[in-house]
């Protein structure tokens, strides 16, 4: 797709779908741009009597008049809701609505209201709203012949002063490059696991590797077991594809800081012996959501040339029930030394991270964040909306909850209180992986995690209920939403 920007008036735009932008209760779509006054009466007219309001993610196509060229509107909600967030809802409505009328192209309005920010802010949360909303996985289906030939080409970014146009085209590129970070992590969630298995995820780490020069660590099934990777070992030895573990290292000449980013990465979540109902059990492909987001993470960083240290940490492994899975009951000792009961198999995920947070020590981050899909419970408490925080660091808690409100993968912050920590106690270990009572089943995960960061500028973020979705947002399909890259990568930029 080939992405422009210009200065002046939409109606100078020749070619495509023009697309205009409206506020709910308000008749005046070209507002956010000016256009010439006929342009705007005309506007006006052709919407009067259409029913339309102006609501968020309203679609009102119209039609050409005196030969000019279609028009779509694209309803913005209330003045007063106004945000960056609405900005990119705005850009993957009015892509799909294009695309879906077999369109190949569209010229859009940088739109320029009160409260929005700089033209380039608003043209990169735009692009990104237009590039996530035309994503499709298609990888392994035939398309239809109606479907085919249903492709944009070209997007073109007005800006109202010529004085923008540079900045707004940097923006543009930066889009550009975490959309396709973040494609690349629902691409790979959204594959089957008899393909993204756990040696194809080291594969992409070697391809990312490769192409961006990075310093990376695959370590094989069989090392892990003589270097002590006890938590991955345990939950790895009930399945024939071997686990990996995968280091990848971004690190700049004279980088201000140092991140570290571990991912769980369980391609396939059966639950193990404490095997899980079959019910959508299909969707535990997803379980490696957090692998995904610090594959695209490091992408960006890399492609951007970020001036900081970034290191992704990944274990990558099926959990699967067979003769040689780890059972209820069994003891594992972990990468630290600790030891831990398990009393059920299907809270694996920590098992994994626990050996991450250790390993990660050696590099001294001044950041240390884990992504996982870790826990039911934090699906009943959030829903799909919100991430679960859990960090005793106040200045970390404040920046990731800026930076998921920047990007609008928003957090929300759970206690560490040390009262929930006994609870996690062994009679024959150090630590249980899970509680007898089930309570606070978000937390005490969390609480278990911490246990093995102890040392580190640590936040543990649950992406459980947000990593995946049933429904079709304006810029979010059905399946993998690939959250986590854009609050990563705005967590970084914005480190003060």
């Amino acid at each position: 797709m080939r992405i422009t920007v210009r200065s002046g008036r939409m109606g100078q735009v020749r070619g495509g779908v023009q697309v205009f932008a409206a506020l709910e209760g308000e008749q005046r779509p070209a507002r956010l741009l000016p256009d010439s006054t006929a342009r705007d009466q005309e506007l006006k007219r052709l919407m009067a009597g259409s029913g339309f309001r102006g609501a968020p993610h309203e679609v009102l196509f119209l039609p050409r008049s005196g030969g000019g060229q279609w028009v779509i509107v694209v309803g913005l909600g209330k003045e007063k809701e106004l945000s960056l967030e609405r900005v990119r809802q705005f850009g993957g409505t009015a892509a799909r609505a294009v695309r879906a009328r077999r369109f190949k192209a569209l010229a859009v309005p940088v739109l320029r209201e009160r409260g929005l920010g700089t033209p380039a802010a608003v043209a990169q949360a735009l692009v990104e709203g237009v590039l996530l909303g035309l994503y499709q996985y298609t990888k392994l289906k035939r398309v239809p012949k109606s479907e085919q030939g249903k492709r944009i080409d070209a997007v073109t970014l007005v800006v109202e002063r010529a004085g923008d146009v540079a900045a707004a085209k940097r923006a543009v590129e930066k889009a550009e490059v975490i959309a396709e970070a973040v494609a690349l992590a629902r691409d790979l969630i959204n594959g089957p696991s008899n393909i993204v298995t756990p040696t194809y995820l080291a594969h992409q780490a070697r391809a990312l590797a490769k192409q961006f020069r990075l310093k990376s660590r695959i370590i094989p099934f069989a090392q892990l077991k003589r270097l002590g990777f006890g938590g991955i070992v345990g939950v790895a030895q009930g399945s024939n594809h071997p686990a990996q573990f995968i280091v990848l290292d971004y690190n700049p000449r004279r980088a201000k800081q140092t991140f570290v980013f571990c991912g769980k990465g369980i391609t396939f979540d059966s639950g193990g012996i404490s095997i899980k109902p079959s019910a959508k059990m299909e969707q535990m492909k997803y379980d490696m959501s957090g692998a995904a987001a610090v594959l695209g993470t490091l992408k960006v960083a890399a492609t951007l040339k970020l001036p900081y240290r970034v290191v992704g940490i990944i274990a990558a492994t099926e959990n699967l029930p067979s003769g040689t899975a780890q059972k209820p009951g069994d003891v594992l000792k972990t990468l630290s030394g600790k030891t831990v009961e398990v009393l059920n198999t299907d809270a694996e995920g920590r098992l994994v991270l626990a050996d991450c947070l250790h390993y990660a020590k050696r590099y001294k981050p001044d950041c240390c964040v884990d992504l996982a899909t870790l826990t039911g419970a934090c699906v009943v408490a959030l829903g799909g909306e919100a991430i679960g925080l859990m960090t005793k660091d106040e200045k970390l808690a404040a920046r990731i909850s800026q930076a998921g409100k920047a990007t609008y993968e928003r957090v929300w912050r759970l206690p560490l209180w040390d009262e929930y920590g006994p609870a996690l106690k062994s009679d024959i270990a150090d630590l249980r992986n899970v509680t007898n009572t089930g309570e606070a089943g978000t937390i005490t995960a969390g609480k278990f995690l911490e246990e093995f960061a102890e040392g580190l500028p640590w936040a543990h973020l649950d992406i459980a209920g947000t990593a995946w979705t049933e429904n079709d947002k304006p810029y979010i399909q059905k399946g993998a939403v690939g959250i986590g890259v854009r609050l990563l990568i705005s967590l970084m930029e914005h480190w003060k």
